[in-house]
Parts: C-alpha cells; sequence; structure tokens
C-alpha cells in the first residue's frame, strides 16, 4: 500500500493503485467477494450500477477472468452506455450481459436475471450494488490492517468519498479492531447524511458482531452530505476545478464523481473545523471515471 505525503500532516492513501480487477477500493472488495463465490461453488453473477460504475466494472472483470457469466442490471441511459469509455467500455468488453432499467425497476430486474440463470441450471450470487455486502466490508477492515502495517503514523482523522457505504463501514471496523483513537469521515457522493449514517453505521455494527470487536466507532458514524451539490455524479465549479488541476497539483487524478467531490469536501472541512492531527484521505479510485470525464 503506497501512502503520499502532500502537506505535513495531509497523506493519501492509494488504493487507486490497487493492483487487480481495474484498481480501486471495488478492485479490493471484489477480490473478498469473488473468494466467497469460490467457496460457495457459485458460477454467474447478477449485479447492479450506474453507467461508470466501478463496481460493476470490478465484477464484470473478475466474471470474464473467471470464465462465468454476468448480468449488470444497469440504470442510466443506454446510448450514453453504448458511447462512453472508461468503465462502461470495460463493461462492454468483458462481454457481460447489460439490462438497463430505472432506479425504481432494479430490484425486479435483478430477480429476473437470478431466476434465468437457475432456470438453465446456473448457480448464480446476489450481489448487491457497490459491493456492499459482509465481504465487501472485510475488505476494509484487512485495508486497515495494511494500511497500520506499511505506516509508523498512526491517523487522527481519515476521509473518503462514500457511497453504498461498506468501505466506510470496514474501516471503522478495522479502526475499532486495532484500538486506534481516529474518526472516519466519509464525504458522500449520492445521498443525505441521515441515511448514510444509518446504512454506515448498521454494516459497522455487522461487521463488529462478525468479528466479535467493540464497536467504538458506532457514536460517531459521520457522513457529511454538504458537498453532493444536487445528487450522485453532480459537481460544482470549485471540485471541477480540483478535479482538472489534480494531477499537476498532486500527481494522481480525482474525479469528479467520487473522489474529487472528498477530497474536496476535506479540505473544507478541515479548514472550517481547523481540525488538528494527521489527516489521511482514503483515495478509493475513480481513474477511469476521471477519463470518462467531459
Amino acid at each position: 500500500m503506497i501512502i503520499n505525503a502532500i502537506e505535513d500532516n495531509i497523506f493519501v492513501v492509494r488504493d487507486d493503485l490497487y493492483p487487480s480487477l481495474g484498481g480501486g477500493n471495488k478492485g479490493r472488495k471484489m477480490d473478498f467477494i469473488g473468494s466467497k463465490i469460490n467457496k460457495d461453488g457459485l458460477n454467474a453473477i447478477v449485479t447492479t450500477g450506474g453507467i461508470q460504475s466501478n463496481h460493476c466494472r470490478a465484477a464484470a472483470i473478475y466474471a470474464a477472468q473467471n470464465k462465468m457469466p454476468c448480468t449488470l442490471v444497469i440504470h442510466g441511459d443506454e446510448r450514453r452506455f453504448s458511447k462512453e469509455g472508461g468503465n462502461a467500455k470495460l463493461m462492454r468488453d468483458a462481454k457481460a450481459t447489460i439490462v438497463f432499467t430505472e432506479a425504481n425497476g432494479i430490484s425486479d430486474a435483478m430477480d429476473s436475471a437470478m431466476d434465468l440463470y437457475k432456470s438453465k441450471g446456473y448457480s448464480p450470487y446476489y450481489l448487491r450494488g457497490g459491493g456492499h455486502n459482509l465481504e465487501g466490508g472485510l475488505a476494509y477492515v484487512e485495508a486497515v490492517d495494511e494500511l497500520l502495517k506499511n505506516s509508523k503514523i498512526r491517523p487522527d482523522y481519515i476521509f473518503l468519498a462514500s457511497g453504498t457505504g461498506s468501505t466506510q463501514a470496514g474501516i471503522m471496523a478495522g479502526i475499532s479492531k486495532n484500538k486506534i483513537d481516529c474518526n472516519v469521515i466519509g464525504i458522500s457522493v449520492a445521498r443525505e447524511s441521515g441515511r448514510a449514517e444509518n446504512i454506515v453505521r448498521e454494516s459497522y455494527e455487522d461487521l463488529c458482531h462478525f468479528l466479535n470487536i467493540e464497536p467504538t466507532q458506532k457514536s460517531t458514524t459521520k457522513v457529511l452530505d454538504d458537498y453532493l451539490c444536487g445528487g450522485y455524479e453532480k459537481y460544482n465549479p470549485g471540485i471541477k476545478e480540483l478535479s482538472e488541476n489534480s494531477i499537476s497539483k498532486y500527481g494522481f487524478p480525482l474525479d469528479t464523481t467520487y473522489t474529487g467531490k472528498a477530497f474536496y469536501g476535506m479540505l473544507n472541512h478541515f479548514n472550517d473545523k481547523k481540525l488538528k492531527g494527521n489527516i489521511f484521505f482514503w483515495h478509493t479510485g475513480g481513474f477511469l471515471n476521471y477519463l470518462a470525464q467531459p
């Protein structure tokens, strides 16, 4: 695990360089989820996400590598999906079956895909969007172990882009497991804070119960929605400028949907609250999202 220092007390955990399934947090999570798929003897995948979903890209690549069929239930414009590069191109090139639906039709479309695989004799795996399950969270408990092994500096705050919530929950559980005094703060990329915090807290408690560790982060679960800018894939001029200058200024890309939004939110929160101590930004990936930006 590579950790870059960008200021005296601000460090970046380069999970965007995770070397599997296209990288990022979704690659790391899918490796853990894949172990369960193999252990349980399953041989098809059904999951869901948006047009530039990092999770769907990781699932499609995993399925292609393991010679198993994969159905992706995509919410968004089919014409846009067929034209865009980045994750969309990788999903297409992985030969996944693509089903398009409105957001309110996702559950029914996934159920139909599961039934179709079963009717053909497959044993399919129902994978929630974003890799939001126990295995996805456990991947980040292990990632915290890896962070603490590779860095002598202990974080006082960890910031990250928070979507479906299992990455944040896993980091929180890893912090509790290692008995580190650290605040984990998610910058929401899609949900209002109340709903997001409930989802993260529930996932965190499930992980603590599974690992038999004390849930020390329960009362401090925090997901900020100050930087939603209207919702998923929305951004303001400040986030856009930060993203466009990220490589020249920091040496790594920040995209407007995930990491740019989170980094922008971290810097603003850091300055507004005048935070003290070691600040870690967990870079969850997004290079392919960056390339797909207009």
